[in-house]
């Protein structure tokens, strides 16, 4: 087994070339690629002081900080697996991802100890508790972070690593709202960081931003890419547009992954004109189809900087890209639908739309897509079920319809699964409906998506309600927070007397969305 493409490797590199760069920046702290290297091995040796063994799992919740950054390669490097836990999930939600994982250890930022409290006596498997913050705020019976850290010793974890190894669990929803770890190894993170620093030509120039979660897929691609590249890393602790341009301006940022409602509020900011922006030369988005009118708006307004991607948690990101030269080139002969378009396959990564007997479609016929590559990973985690029907003789496949025109060019026409991407997080319906039928003026409910300018979709129920009944939009929305994650909760309700439904009494999505969307 290969023990070269891994985490180790990409720190390695960097105390090589690097060693006195800036690596990380949060607020005013910050840290070198020489200091960053240290403190991810101190970790591991801290973590391997407990007893841990090669595969053992360990969680982290916190919105993105220094820490996070270095969970991604301390707990790896360890030959532990890391458990990034999405801090907008409700307690009962991060206990389903806690329970299925099953994490020895526990870090918790002191703003999320709440969430721990709430759910505490249903974690029989967590062994040790870390905490991150004010180390005059610790609980009784918990470790501190940086006391582990000023502790340990500094040496390589002596732990065998190889690149097939598991590198961390990365919590994507299934089509019932059960939670699924999609295993990505140590060479699913070497590729993401390798290809995106080939695909965008990364150079001692680039200043980078981690501006999405780093629980998302898009803050894992953006810090594998930086790292890999020995770029710097501004770390932004939460999405804000000014925010962004400010940071922009301050580090003369020019690079960096947003999801794709971050780019819908670019383009909708009113006052661009007050940030120096010039420095921007690629940032790269995916989480949902952007129009054409907005990516349109956002080019005029910032530049041609922006890269289209099309990737899955299955793939570790990125499967497909659009750049800034196919922009420039399709805009120049008067092609502004290649704005709709995902691009083409992406370094290291094929793409094909397949008919149902997985033969490719002619070009302008709509198939389903299917990935291989290096970037997918080896399944999910404890579910053999779930990995044999999306992962078959090499491939991936996401469920997405999609097209490809004479060129080449990827364009997505729809899901074959009903999931919702607003904001850039996945919402699954069934889970979302399993929750309205738990209130009791609720008969019968249907959860779709509908277009939204600032989310990109909008999680929409469909309600019919029990004879007898009333019920209230701003009611079930307080119903659903108690048991759902904020942005899963529907923005819009909307009554009706009868679903439309098939001869078999299913409920018909489709119809609801053709009928909604031209009212």
């Amino acid at each position: 087994m290969n023990d070269f493409c891994t985490l180790r490797t990409m720190l390695r590199r960097n105390l090589e070339f690097n060693p006195g760069k800036t690596a990380l920046i949060e607020g005013e702290r910050s840290y070198t690629f020489a200091e960053f290297a240290d403190r991810c091995q101190r970790m591991a040796n801290a973590l391997l002081g407990f007893g841990l063994k090669k595969g053992e799992r360990v969680a982290i919740l916190s919105k993105n900080s220094i820490e996070n950054a270095e969970s991604y390669f301390s707990i790896p490097i360890a030959g532990l697996v890391l458990v990034m836990l999405n801090f907008r999930l409700a307690p009962r939600e991060m206990l389903d991802i806690l329970t299925d994982a099953e994490p020895a250890v526990l870090m918790v930022n002191q703003e999320y100890l709440e969430h721990y409290e709430e759910i505490k006596d249903r974690l029989p498997f967590v062994r040790k508790l870390i905490f991150i913050g004010d180390r005059n705020l610790r609980p009784e019976g918990w470790l501190h972070y940086e006391e582990l850290i000023e502790k340990a010793p500094t040496d390589c974890p002596a732990t065998p690593l190889y690149e097939e190894d598991l590198a961390a669990l990365l919590y994507t929803s299934g089509t019932t709202g059960a939670p699924k770890g999609c295993m990505a190894t140590h060479r699913n993170f070497y590729h993401v960081g390798r290809s995106l620093t080939l695909e965008l030509k990364m150079d001692e120039n680039d200043v980078g931003i981690i501006a999405s979660p780093l629980f998302h897929a898009t803050g894992e691609v953006t810090l594998m890419n930086h790292v890999y590249s020995g770029t710097t890393s501004v770390i932004m602790p939460g999405w804000d547009v000014e925010l962004f341009l400010g940071l922009v301006e301050k580090y003369r940022v020019t690079t960096g992954m947003l999801a794709t409602p971050m780019v819908l509020f670019l383009a909708a900011y009113q006052t661009p004109e007050k940030f120096d922006f010039s420095s921007l030369k690629k940032i790269y988005f995916a989480g949902a189809p952007v129009t054409p009118v907005v990516f349109e708006k956002a080019i005029k307004t910032y530049g041609n900087v922006f890269i289209h991607l099309f990737g899955t948690s299955e793939t570790v990101g990125q499967a497909t890209i659009l750049t800034t030269r196919d922009v420039a080139r399709a805009l120049e002969a008067g092609k502004s639908e290649i704005l709709a378009s995902c691009g083409r396959s992406f370094a290291d990564m094929e793409c094909q739309v397949v008919d149902e007997n997985d033969n490719p479609v002619p070009p302008e016929v709509v198939g389903e897509i299917r990935v291989r590559g290096l970037g997918n990973v080896k399944g999910y985690w404890r579910k053999e079920k779930e990995t044999a029907q999306v992962f078959r003789q090499g491939w991936y496949y996401p469920l997405d319809l999609c097209r490809v025109d004479e060129e080449g060019y990827i364009y997505i026409v729809d899901r074959k699964k009903d999931m919702i991407i607003t904001g850039g997080e996945n919402v699954y319906p069934a889970e979302v409906e399993n929750v309205l039928y738990r209130h009791p003026a609720v008969s019968q409910a249907a959860v779709i998506a509908l277009p939204d300018e600032k989310w990109g979709e909008a999680v929409t129920a469909v309600i019919e309600v029990r004879p007898g009944f009333e019920i209230d939009s701003e009611e079930i929305r307080a119903f659903c927070k108690k048991e759902i994650a904020s942005y899963k909760v529907p923005r819009r309700i909307i009554q009706v007397e009868q679903m439309p439904r098939s001869a078999s009494g299913k409920i018909l999505k489709y119809r609801l969305r053709q009928q909604l969307s031209a009212s």
